[in-house]
């Protein structure tokens, strides 16, 4: 755990903060770009508790989860940011309820999502059952609820029955409160994307030249994908010789099983590499099943590049109202349709472009980090 003290400032506790540079998305992005601009802000004494990753030493790993709980009692953060997902996340928030009653405990909600997916027995089924029934319970007794779209917030509406109480609206940028903030209590603080990171790949395209040889580009997690391998069949079944590059969390077994049906999985790569790889896509191709904001699709977008995407709610509320924005979305289940979609997206690239094209920036204005950090602090200072 890494922190900067001060007893003058205000003290936030991050719990859920990637211990590693590469091996984070989701949830743990949000987590470490949000932390490291409000503690560049200097407001804040920032407390980071880390998470060390799917490491197979499972007493190292109990050793950190227990010295991190302690040091959150003995820091008596004023603010502790925790994520809606987790085991860890459950016992900080009673821990916190139990020895620290005056930290105010932020909950950061991205959207629904099972604890395991697919259940084999009635053991499972129970755990996931118990898991969702105490996180109703923690999301209840948050001070603030911390969500990243309207979309999320509808899951939290729906699926907990978390009623709408503070709202952020992220068009007219101001934070709309009712009477009762205790009872109802979401936050949009929306999600952002490294807009200096994209801008190199922008501007650096008009010097380096490189040439678009990857046809379809896809990141994130394996898991909730739906229908990739029967999209990627029938694009292969049309045109033989397509390429398709994924990058994000899998396990070796997955990575295979890919590569033995001609998808060139990297797992997690550095910052660098995905510079790298943006700029060699003509299509950005992402069939999940859920999102709450979809970080990859925004730095698609914001790059100009084509993106088929399953008509979801979250796309639809961001995108669906801008006609120039270069996304098509599918009905959800339609793989035949997104494979003729995103072939046809190609076929575009590939007839207006004969020759290597600069990339064109979106018009579209997305949220930054910087941003939705500022979001954050608003609704601290607010609950101060």
């Amino acid at each position: 755990m890494v922190s900067t003290l001060s007893n003058k400032r205000p003290k936030i506790l991050f719990f859920g903060y990637p211990a590693k540079a590469m091996n984070y998305t989701g949830g743990f992005l949000w987590m470490k770009k949000v932390a490291d601009q409000i503690e560049d802000s200097n407001r804040y004494s920032v407390i980071k508790s880390y998470v060390h990753g799917n490491t197979k030493k499972i007493l190292h790993r109990l050793f950190y989860k227990i010295r991190d709980l302690i040091r959150t009692v003995i820091y008596s953060p004023d603010f502790a940011i925790i994520d809606a997902w987790g085991e860890s996340s459950i016992v900080v928030w009673l821990i916190l309820r139990l020895f620290r009653k005056n930290t105010k405990i932020f909950v950061v909600f991205h959207h629904y999502e099972e604890r395991i997916p697919v259940c084999k027995n009635i053991i499972e089924t129970f755990y996931n059952f118990l898991i969702e029934s105490i996180v109703s319970v923690m999301l209840k007794n948050s001070d603030i609820i911390l969500t990243v779209s309207k979309s999320s917030m509808e899951d939290l509406k729906s699926i907990y029955d978390v009623g709408k109480g503070m709202d952020k609206n992220m068009e007219r940028n101001e934070i709309l409160l009712t009477n009762n903030v205790n009872t109802n209590k979401i936050a949009i603080v929306g999600t952002g994307i490294d807009v200096d990171l994209l801008n190199v790949i922008i501007h650096g395209k008009k010097k380096i030249e490189k040439k678009k040889d990857i046809d379809f580009l896809c990141m994130g997690r394996i898991e909730k994908f739906f229908l990739l391998e029967k999209i990627w069949m029938q694009i292969k079944k049309h045109t033989p010789n397509s390429n398709l590059v994924m990058v994000g969390r899998a396990s070796p077994e997955v990575i295979n099983k890919l590569l033995s049906i001609g998808i060139d999985h990297k797992g997690f790569v550095s910052e660098e590499e995905k510079i790298d790889l943006y700029s060699r896509a003509k299509v950005f191709i992402f069939p999940s099943s859920k999102e709450g904001f979809g970080i990859a699709v925004a730095e698609a977008l914001f790059l100009g590049i084509p993106v088929i995407a399953w008509k979801i709610p979250v796309f639809e509320d961001l995108y669906s109202k801008n006609e120039e924005t270069k996304i098509k979305l599918v009905e959800y289940g339609n793989w035949s349709l997104f494979a003729e979609e995103a072939i046809k997206s190609v076929d575009k690239y590939d007839l207006n472009n004969q020759s290597n094209a600069v990339i064109s920036k979106s018009n579209i204005v997305f949220p930054t980090w910087k941003s939705v950090a500022q979001n954050v602090i608003s609704v601290i200072e607010y609950t101060r």
